[in-house]
Order: C-alpha cells, then structure tokens, then sequence
C-alpha cells in the first residue's frame, strides 16, 4: 500500500474532535471508501506502528477531509497541527447508490461517510433525509458544526444510555417509505438499524473494524457474515466496509 505526502490546509478541533482537510488530486473517492492516514514526520515512523483507518469525510474535487475522534497517540498526533500527513489512495467498498428515496442514519462522530454520500446524493438527484445523533457527551463547538454543515438534518440528542439507538431510529418514522437505509454509527446503532430494517427495506452499514495491512493479507478485520446459508468471513478492508445488513451474522 503506498502512501501519498499530502499538504494539509486545515484542521479544526471540537473537543476530542478533529476535521482535517487535505489536498488531494489522486483517484477520488467514493461514498463509505476509506483511506490510511499517518503523520509524515520520520521521528514518528515506528511509534505507533500501523496507519489509522478513516472514512473519507469530503471530496469536492481537490480537497478531502476526514472527521475523527482523538483516542490515542496515533489520533493525537494526526490531530497536531505541525504534523504533515501521508495518505493512501481510497480504499475498500462503498455504497451502492440504488435511487430513493433514502434516509441516511448517523451516530456520534461516526457520521463521517455520510457527508460525502449526502454529496453525491444531491449531485444525482436523489431525494434523501438525513438523520444524525448528537451524543450528551459531545462538546457544544461539535453540535455547531454538524448543524452548519447539516442544515437540512434531523438532529437527534440523546443520553449516554442503551436507548440512544432506539430513540434516534424512532425520529425517523415510518421506514416503508425509503427505498434505502444508509447508516454510519457505533455498534449498537448498527445493530439497531439491521434489526429494525429487516424484511421493510434495504439496508447497507458501514463498519469500524480495526486494520492493519488495509489489503486483505492479515485477516485482522473479519466479519462474520451469511454465505449460501453458512456462516463465513468476509474482510472489512477489501469486500467492505459497507455490507448489505442482511447479509451480516450478528
């Protein structure tokens, strides 16, 4: 996997939250694709180790972004604003674009691919509702920034308990009437998503897996899942991370 030395224009932090924008004239990428990200200081080669994997946030044709939570040494130098950057191209698959209407569902900070899928959404003509949970625990600075570049959405605050999930899937309603669910979230919302979703409409669900090689050599990413009525593997870096939700053994 090579990695790019990229030129970084901005970042912008929100507590433990950080919004990175960086120069990009490679492939672009599509909808729920990821890329590996490490800083590109020489000092910082081995410590941590492996690159850390994120949803590409935005493409608008020669800037991405990426949105991710600080939490550990690898977010923390990511987020350091005299740390240059190396950048893979896009990876995995994304999102099967099917027509709509579609309801696009996101949790915490985990609502990173659902900007970009909301951009090609648009661009296509694709009628689409967008709703996103703002944790209790999120900083204020967060709240206002997802209300900005959301303005269109349904913002859904929840408390630090076992029913977040649930309450932000009851703001959508009745899901008989989209053609599509696209959802981005923590586990439990997924899940939630998968089991709501059944048999009323189709649903397809970004995973967070952890990565190492992002090439599909270390199987450090499988995901078990339903293949001609047996239970199996797939790896999230190379046949996902988005998977249909019907298809997942959970």
């Amino acid at each position: 996997m090579k990695l790019h030395a990229v030129e970084v224009l901005e970042r912008e932090r929100f507590g433990d939250h950080t919004l990175l924008r960086y120069r990009w004239t490679g492939a672009p990428p599509e909808p729920g694709q990821f890329v590996m990200v490490r800083v590109a200081d020489s000092a910082q080669a081995l410590d941590p180790f492996l690159s850390r994997p994120f949803f590409a946030h935005d493409y608008d044709g020669e800037v991405g972004s990426l949105l991710f939570e600080i939490r550990g040494r690898g977010t923390a130098l990511l987020s350091e604003e005299d740390a240059g950057l190396l950048v893979s191209e896009p990876l995995g698959r994304g999102y099967t674009l099917d027509g709509g209407p579609v309801a696009l569902v996101g949790g915490g900070v985990w609502v990173s691919p659902l900007k970009l899928l909301a951009r090609h959404l648009t661009r296509s003509g694709t009628a689409h509702d967008v709703y996103l949970e703002i944790p209790a625990a999120a900083p204020e600075a967060y709240e206002t920034w997802i209300s900005e570049n959301y303005p269109d959405a349904t913002l859904v605050r929840t408390e630090a308990d076992l029913d977040a999930p649930q309450t932000v899937l009851a703001s959508i309603g009745d899901l008989s009437r989209y053609a599509g669910l696209y959802a981005s979230g923590p586990a439990p919302m997924l899940d939630a998503v998968k089991r709501l979703s059944e048999g009323m409409v189709p649903a397809q669900l970004a995973l967070r897996e952890r990565m190492a090689c992002a090439n599909g050599s270390c199987y450090g990413c499988a995901v078990p899942l339903w293949r001609d009525g047996a239970r199996a593997y797939a790896r999230a870096c190379v046949d996902g991370p988005i998977f249909p939700a019907e298809v997942l053994a959970w």
